[in-house]
């Protein structure tokens, strides 16, 4: 999503966003779903959150750990950036028409 709407997100903080969101809710899903790494019942889940909804907490440290990351290392090319704006406003799309 914040490749699409932040301009100078970088490949860094993509990449590191996208494998902490991915790993925390991997670790999540197969403690709780898959009574693997000591398992555990609705009692221990991190603020009473089910395994199922826990795919928001993984996306909100994904915006963390992508923006924070991405802020380490130099913008992306301007080449990079134009690409993003034009993806979210296209050129010669035509006013939108009421239906």
């Amino acid at each position: 999503i914040l490749g699409i709407f932040y301009k100078k997100m970088n490949k860094e903080g993509a990449t590191a966003g996208m494998v902490a969101g991915i790993l925390i809710m991997l670790y999540y899903m197969l403690r709780f779903k898959f009574d693997m790494f000591g398992g555990g019942n609705s009692s221990d889940w991190w603020f009473g959150i089910s395994p199922e909804g826990f795919g928001t907490v993984a996306m909100l440290l994904n915006f963390i750990i992508s923006l924070s990351v991405s802020a380490l290392f130099k913008d992306p090319p301007i080449e990079v950036q134009e690409i993003v704006e034009n993806i979210r406003l296209p050129k010669n799309a035509g006013r939108a028409n009421s239906h």
